[in-house]
């Protein structure tokens, strides 16, 4: 093998070596974001449990406490979306 030969196949093993570890440094950058993505997805759903499950215990309190104040709220609720839906 000529010396030629050997430059351009160490060169071609090199640029091969050096796209194989971009490509796993890609993948786990890549890997790393999806699991970011997927932590705060699980966040945001305990949040949106926990606004909800306060928004129920309120309503609920609310229903036991005032319930005719209440359900006058409710039917003033439904008659403005009533008005704006004409």
């Amino acid at each position: 093998m000529s010396n030629t030969e050997h430059a351009v196949r160490s060169a071609a093993d090199d640029f091969a070596g050096s796209g194989s570890a971009a490509l796993r440094d890609a993948q786990a950058g890549l890997d790393d974001a999806v699991e970011t993505v997927s932590d705060k997805g699980r966040e945001a759903l305990r949040g949106a449990r926990d606004v909800r499950d306060t928004f129920d215990d309120a309503i609920r309190n609310s229903i036991r406490t005032h319930p005719y104040t209440t359900l006058a709220i409710a039917g003033l609720i439904g008659f403005a979306y009533a008005m704006i839906r004409r």
